[in-house]
This record gives structure tokens, C-alpha cells and sequence, in this order.
């Protein structure tokens, strides 16, 4: 397993490194992960008086299944605990649907590849009508999906919106984290 410990806008000193290593073998040990990649990045976030450091966690499971987390904190070891407890959290939860998710796909993965883009709201004046300012293009892969997993991904990458092709009509939809704390589900109409 590769494990990258990172640092921004702050130094990661011998005891945080070696505590983050120690707390994600544990996780794996326990619950008998073999992920391929795992990273924790640490970083200083909020004013000079009132720093908070932030723990971002994320495992690639494989098959396309990656799991993240974050905590923020005054301390950057109680930010990783948190960080670890929230990721055992969401791991316990979906541990029967990822394995279960693991054996049907062993068969047929289908992606369909697609760019991302980020796009810089704050320097919109800069940019040329309809054109937005595009900081990065990033290749990407549409998984598909049935919409149970779909909302398993989603939960388990911890972010807003996630785009998937359909197993059941072979189109794309969309779940997202709506602000009530639900999930909505966007898929294309079929009476046209």
C-alpha cells in the first residue's frame, strides 16, 4: 500500500506522521482492507488569531471505490482521530454493501471516460463572454452504476454531487447531498 503524509501551509513533524501510519494500518488490519493508495494531508485553515487544522483522509479501495473523510480542530492529532473515527464510521456502515458492490463488479467494470474542469469563480471578470476561466482539465471516468451504489459512492467520498450512468436505462444521472441533509437523485426524463 503506498501512504503519502502531507503537510500544507504547515510542517507534519516524526510523532503526527508516524500516529497517522499507526492509526491507518490499524484500519486496514481491522477491517481487512488492502487499499492501493492512501493519503492524509494536513493543513492550516481560518484567520492568524484562530488557526484550525484540518485532517483530509482518503483511501482508494479500488474498482473505483475511494473512501474520504475530514475533521478540523485546534490540534492536528485530535483532527486525525476524528478524521479516523468518522472514516470507521462510514467503513462500518457500508462494509456489506462494498463487499457485496466487489463481487458483482468483479465481471464488468464499464466506465465511460470524461473531462473535469475546474473552473475559478473569482476571476470571472477576467474571462471572454462564455468562456469561464479554466484553472484545470482533469481526464475522469464515468462509473456505471446502479443509483444504490451511486448514493454508496457518494457517502463514501464525501462529496456534493456525483455523475453516473445508469445500469437500469443506460443513461446518466446524478446524486446529490441536497442542504436538509438528504440525497436527491436527477435522472432524464422518460416521456418526451
Amino acid at each position: 500500500m503506498q501512504m503519502l503524509i502531507t503537510g500544507k501551509k504547515m510542517e507534519v513533524g516524526d510523532t503526527l506522521r508516524a500516529q497517522a501510519e499507526e492509526r491507518v494500518r490499524d484500519v486496514c488490519q481491522k477491517y481487512d482492507l488492502s487499499p492501493l493508495e492512501t493519503v492524509v494531508t494536513f493543513s492550516k485553515e481560518g484567520s492568524p488569531f484562530h488557526n484550525m487544522i484540518r485532517c483530509d483522509l482518503e483511501m482508494h479501495l479500488g474498482r473505483g471505490v475511494y473512501m474520504r473523510a475530514h475533521e478540523e480542530t485546534d490540534e492536528p492529532h485530535v483532527s486525525l482521530e476524528q478524521a479516523m473515527e468518522t472514516f470507521e464510521k462510514r467503513l462500518r456502515r457500508y462494509k456489506g454493501k462494498l463487499l457485496d458492490y466487489k463481487q458483482k463488479r468483479e465481471a464488468s467494470a464499464a466506465k465511460t471516460p470524461a473531462s473535469q474542469y475546474i473552473i475559478n469563480p473569482e476571476n470571472e471578470r477576467e474571462s471572454q463572454g462564455d468562456n469561464p476561466l479554466v484553472i484545470a482539465e482533469v481526464k475522469t471516468d464515468i462509473p456505471t452504476l446502479s443509483v444504490s451504489e451511486a448514493v454508496m459512492h457518494l457517502d463514501l467520498s464525501d462529496v456534493q454531487a456525483m455523475l453516473f450512468n445508469n445500469v437500469k436505462d443506460d443513461q446518466l444521472n446524478v446524486v446529490y447531498r441536497r442542504p436538509d441533509g438528504n440525497i436527491g437523485w436527477i435522472a432524464p426524463s422518460q416521456n418526451s
